[in-house]
């Protein structure tokens, strides 16, 4: 037994915020191959298999290591991601010596984007609408963006003769983005999902972890075989027929989000980014419709705003803007701005 402790401490470890974690994995494999020597992971019977939990729970509690915990990116790259064993003495390894804190210092220029999302002041509009914020944070201590292709999948499945749902597909998309799949480098994974009801079951997807304007970081997650970065056109329908001429945007409205206030209105949002998108500018005076014509041509912010009518006969006004980058666009009220 003291042979099994000693392989088991000489296992690499990841040092996440001072802290040194043994991979769950890596512990079990190696109890099971010293246990086991000669019986294949696949004759392995439920006995044998929790007789290696056990001894595997018993030897790394002896190391130091009382919690078992799953870390996730920004802590650790998409190729890291599983369960661990986390040591309770934040300032030894297994060893006795003191571990390197390999956390990055990013300089934060503000509060970015996924910063507001991740404290609700802003929500990813469709993800929002279909209720899918409390399914990414099961999954993810950071945002989850999704193209429009991958949002537009998800549409068509459960408008689809089979009873899909749009958290249940959130939810096995996601779960498969950290259980399954193949790595390419540390921060990009493929992975395969099953989705029933289309033409046909196994999709594709990949996950690249990024960072936004103010270095904070999320999961971007699209179709494998889409164009990247570039998303396809937000308001093109994926079932078009062919003899059905969509007409194109006339410019990309990036990652699209909602203030709370936008989002206690309860409205359908889309059909305002369509008319944005295509240079329908509603309530807007002539000078500011040539501001926007000119931010077309030469880049700059597009504004729109829209007298939305509510349940009570009122209306309220909100605005969308896009920025001059083109990298996103929000709903907001006047006065949030």
């Amino acid at each position: 037994m003291n042979d099994l402790k000693q392989q088991v401490a000489a296992l690499p470890h990841l040092a996440v915020n001072g802290r040194p974690h043994l991979s769950y994995q890596a512990v079990t494999d190696k109890v099971a191959a010293l246990l086991f020597p000669d019986l294949p992971g696949s004759q392995i019977d439920a006995a044998a298999y929790q007789h290696i939990l056990e001894t595997a729970d018993s030897l790394c509690r002896e190391l130091g290591y009382q919690d078992v915990i799953r870390l996730t990116p920004p802590n650790v790259a998409l190729s890291q991601m599983g369960l661990y064993w986390c040591q309770s003495d934040p300032s030894t390894t297994p060893d006795g010596v003191l571990c390197e804190d390999e956390s990055q210092v990013h300089v934060i220029k503000g509060p970015g984007r996924m910063d507001m999302i991740q404290a609700g002041h802003l929500h990813d509009v469709r993800l929002h609408q279909w209720g899918l914020d409390e399914v990414t944070r099961q999954h993810f201590k950071i945002p989850v963006l999704a193209s429009d292709s991958v949002l537009a999948l998800m549409e068509r499945a459960v408008a689809s003769a089979w009873p899909n749902d749009y958290k249940g597909l959130w939810h096995d998309l996601l779960g498969m983005c950290i259980t399954g799949g193949q790595d390419n480098g540390r921060n990009e994974r493929h992975f395969t999902v099953i989705i029933r009801g289309l033409e046909r079951r196994y999709w594709q997807f990949k996950a690249q972890l990024r960072r936004d304007e103010s270095e904070a970081p999320f999961l971007y997650i699209g179709l494998a075989d889409e164009t990247w970065p570039d998303a396809e056109p937000f308001d093109e329908p994926a079932t078009a027929p062919p003899d059905v001429q969509v007409k194109q945007p006339y410019f990309t409205l990036g990652h699209v989000v909602m203030t709370p206030g936008v989002a206690a209105l309860g409205i359908d949002v889309l059909p305002y980014l369509n008319r944005h998108a295509h240079k329908d500018w509603a309530e807007l005076d002539g000078h500011d419709r040539r501001a926007n014509e000119q931010a077309i041509k030469q880049g700059g912010r597009i504004l729109s705003a829209y007298d939305v009518p509510l349940a009570d006969g009122e209306t309220e006004r909100i605005w969308v803007i896009t920025e001059a980058d083109r990298s996103s666009t929000c709903l907001l009220l006047p006065n949030e701005y």
